[in-house]
């Protein structure tokens, strides 16, 4: 099932430099996102959408779990769960409006993938 992430503004920044250094580079990065508990209902090849300043702009591609993740791009340590995706470089064609949270949410009634044109 996929699910839903909100961006805090102080890694709107890393989060660019990322997607940048995806774009120059063919989508070939892994991206890691910190989560405080497993999503039991995620499965391989879901999405993960991220809502960025109240919109849901785009989603990656969740492809399995990692421990305490180092991100090529910054160098930075992830400590603890961590989604692992893959970048796809898939904007929503229509960005949805959604209030930011802390943790995830799952997009029970596949709702979101109505507003992408790659659905």
């Amino acid at each position: 099932m996929d699910i839903i992430v909100t961006v805090p503004k102080k890694e709107k920044q890393n989060l660019e430099l990322e997607e940048e250094f995806a774009q120059e580079n063919q989508g070939n990065i892994i991206q890691y996102w910190s989560v405080p508990k497993q999503p039991q209902e995620i499965n391989i090849g879901d999405r993960v959408y991220f809502i960025v300043n109240g919109v849901v702009t785009h989603w990656h591609e969740f492809t399995g779990f990692d421990f305490d993740a180092v991100c090529e791009v910054t160098g930075r340590v992830w400590p603890g769960l961590n989604l692992v995706l893959k970048y796809l470089g898939t904007d929503l064609e229509n960005p949805v409006p959604m209030k930011g949270f802390q943790g995830f949410h799952y997009d029970k009634k596949s709702a979101l993938r109505g507003g992408d044109a790659n659905a």
